[in-house]
């Protein structure tokens, strides 16, 4: 048995409890009868996911030189890495791999896929970090006893990691620390072949370069927070399905919150248990109580394997039959 399947086998048990202890919980029957009355209903979750895909496909798109995706293409392989994102080991971390091999396979450069999906990574992290930091301070104004919530520690907790990983990143982009880390031959115990030392110095002049193009930075930051609002909006779509009224500012709370705990949580598979938990305390602070917030979670649960399948369908269909003909 690997230590990677071991270490995926770990993080999937501790997902599992910590699902089993929100439904124990938070959860209840209600939750599940609530979605059930509703199902005719769920298939405009589907519709509802295209925006979000749209805008998130259209800040990568910025980065890509001479327009070389289609946006079609770049909204077919974001939809699949997605997915695949949610039914691999890594999670997040998975899908961007994927999303360049597909670049690659579609005629980017290993350097210019790579390049422009890290820095389309770093613009979601920016993103996210001021939509979220937005949405604490809408809830600071709001009530101040937010600060004396117990359950409010994740929350913090998670906002001040991110902050720290956009630090990071800025850093790494700006310093070129890429270029520095390979200069410093010894620190990984292991020489890297010419090619890929090649590649690596390509990845980091490119994404320098990319970091120097302001105007294109503003063009992909827009489309990401688009694409967070357009996250809300799919929770306000699933609400209106099961009968429950709330404010956009409310879903916006909900979808920012949860995302920043998720995108923390990365090392658990799929965020099991973690998306959940993050639903149920955010959902509770905006009055939705238990059983709508363990609702929500479900419903993005279904949105998940809903819209992810026929991704996962169309990878095999486009290009991997596209491979075998070539074979």
């Amino acid at each position: 048995m690997s230590f990677k399947f071991f270490k995926f086998f770990f993080f999937l048990l501790i997902g599992l409890f910590l699902l089993k202890w929100v439904y124990d919980f938070f959860g209840s029957p209600d939750s599940i009868k609530l979605i059930n009355e509703n199902k005719s209903n769920l298939h405009w979750i589907i519709f509802a996911h295209i925006p979000t895909l749209y805008f998130d496909a259209l800040a990568w798109q910025v980065f890509i030189k001479n327009k070389r995706l289609s946006i079609l293409w770049t909204f077919l392989i974001t939809w699949i890495s997605q997915a695949s994102g949610k039914f691999f080991p890594t999670g997040t971390i998975s899908g961007e791999f994927i999303r360049v091999y597909l670049g690659v396979k579609r005629g980017l450069t290993i350097y210019e896929s790579s390049s422009t999906v890290f820095a389309d990574l770093i613009i979601a992290t920016f993103s996210l970090f001021l939509i979220s930091i937005f949405s604490l301070l809408v809830v600071t104004f709001d009530s101040i006893s937010f600060f004396n919530n117990q359950k409010s520690f994740y929350l913090y907790v998670s906002l001040f990691l991110m902050f720290l990983g956009c630090i990071f990143f800025y850093f790494f982009v700006k310093l070129r620390l890429i270029k520095f880390l390979l200069k410093k031959e010894n620190i990984f115990g292991f020489r890297l072949n010419k090619k890929n030392l090649r590649i690596l110095f390509k990845i980091d002049f490119s994404l320098f370069l990319l970091s120097r193009n302001r105007l294109n930075l503003l063009k992909a930051l827009v489309s990401r927070l688009l694409g967070w609002i357009a996250g809300a909006f799919e929770i306000y779509v699933f609400l209106f399905i099961i009968g429950v009224d709330a404010s956009l500012l409310d879903v916006i709370l909900i979808e920012a919150f949860t995302g920043i705990v998720r995108a923390v949580a990365f090392f658990i598979p799929a965020g099991l248990g973690v998306q959940e938990l993050a639903f149920v305390l955010i959902g509770n602070y905006v009055g939705l109580g238990d059983t709508v917030a363990f609702s929500i979670a479900i419903g993005r649960r279904i949105r998940e394997i809903i819209v992810g399948i026929p991704a996962v369908l169309i990878w095999i269909f486009v290009f991997y039959n596209k491979k075998r003909k070539r074979a």
